[in-house]
């Protein structure tokens, strides 16, 4: 009874709030919702981008935004959309397996992009059409699939080989069209600092080429808008999935050291790594402890259901049996094909425990219905979509966040 006052509660400081902001107030408002894949928090004051460092002194700022763990794309990108941690979505991996039905969703299968049994929760374009606000999205994780029927208005595939600027001027295209048919909530994903982050490392110097083209963009965007006669009616909330840490073929543990990977099955390794154990070998947790007494001290072994509270992950079968978590620029990888792998290792990567600094990502909001030169120091991602509902007036699905984002920076 207690949860259900609390839940009733809850909806109604967010139905009150949102009308109490200028855009719930204004059926012509725009919110577009942007995505700057890998743009580690800290890039903003290390590598110049005027039109990113302008927005965020003069709108809402929060200095490092804590994503979700793992801190991988696809968890953290639906987590952004639906306020649900990544073990209430679903969504737990870049790659995993699911054991109900014996299948793998991989974020590179069409399969599984389209597929709705794979995505939980409710994104926030879906809660919009619900509600009667058109929406479209040029590119964003779980996009593409149908949920209960219903899309948004507007969707494309995703193509990595669309340039920056073309993403933008595909949207500056959907806000060309009559009012009726235009959509006022937009999501706009950009790839270049994440694959720049992979390939250089986030300290190369080469990474201010991909950080200027995406602040270009975002100014390239600001102008069509004006352009338009929209830029008074349009909110921005700008956001990245997760940070970027330096890492190096010296700095890998290796599976066939810790365990023997014939009882097992290997379903991830990388920046962390999830096995299960075979049939008729042993339990999760007898492998969980034999592992452990083979681990180095930058390694952490746990086992499904015993994972430290703060990280929210577990209660989902998708989730590996036995996790492997290594500590910031380890990684975990197999030996076979190793020095041909090794030759060829990036430079950065992503997936670690979600408080390190370097996994810390980007929030950035400015519009009409936002504060002025306002900042918090951190903020979880689990609360950007109550905040993205409350700018639309919608009312929104239920979730794993509350309302703080928008009492500290919406108008009221």
């Amino acid at each position: 009874m207690n949860r259900l006052f609390a839940a009733c509660l809850l909806v109604a400081s967010l139905a009150l709030s949102s009308c109490t902001t200028p855009s719930a107030r204004d059926p012509d408002s725009l919110l577009i919702l942007i995505s700057l894949d890998g743009f580690r928090w800290d890039y903003l004051q290390r590598y110049a981008a005027p039109t990113l460092r302008q927005l965020a002194a003069t709108g809402a700022h929060v200095r490092s935004l804590t994503p979700s763990y793992p801190t991988k794309t696809f968890p953290n990108h639906y987590t952004l959309v639906t306020g649900l941690r990544p073990a209430r979505h679903g969504i737990v991996g870049n790659w995993f397996y699911d054991p109900a039905t014996g299948e793998s969703f991989g974020m590179r299968k069409p399969e599984s992009n389209t597929n709705p049994r794979w995505w939980g929760g409710e994104p926030v374009w879906i809660t919009a059409e619900k509600q009667g606000v058109r929406s479209g999205c040029y590119f964003w994780p779980g996009s593409e699939a149908a949920h209960e029927g219903v899309r948004p208005s507007l969707w494309l595939p995703f193509n990595d080989k669309v340039p920056s600027q073309d993403r933008v001027d595909g949207v500056l295209a959907w806000l060309e069209k009559p009012a009726v048919e235009r959509p006022r909530l937009i999501t706009l994903y950009f790839s270049a600092v994440d694959t720049a982050g992979h390939k250089l490392g986030p300290d190369s110097p080469a990474m201010q080429t991909s950080i200027t083209e995406v602040d270009q963009s975002i100014a390239r965007l600001l102008a069509g808008l004006d352009r338009l006669g929209l830029r008074e009616r349009a909110n921005l909330v700008i956001v990245s999935d997760h940070g970027m840490s330096p890492i190096a073929p010296e700095r890998v543990i290796f599976l066939e050291d810790l365990m023997d990977v014939n009882t097992v099955e290997v379903e991830a390794t990388g920046t962390y790594a999830g096995v299960r154990p075979k049939p008729s070998t042993r339990t999760a947790a007898e492998l969980a402890a034999a592992i452990r007494a083979k681990a180095p001290s930058h390694l952490q072994v746990y086992e499904r259901g015993h994972l430290p509270e703060r990280f929210h992950y577990d209660h989902n079968d998708r989730i590996p049996a036995v996790m492997l978590m290594p500590d910031d620029q380890w990684c975990i990888e197999q030996k076979p094909g190793w020095p041909a792998r090794a030759a060829n290792f990036d430079k950065g990567n992503h997936g670690w425990d979600n408080a390190t600094s370097n996994m810390g990502a980007l929030f950035i909001a400015s519009g009409p219905a936002i504060r002025r030169a306002t900042t918090l120091d951190q903020a979880d991602n689990i609360q950007v979509y109550n905040l993205l509902c409350v700018i639309l007036g919608i009312t929104p699905a239920p979730n794993d966040g509350d309302n703080r984002l928008a009492r500290r920076f919406l108008r009221r």
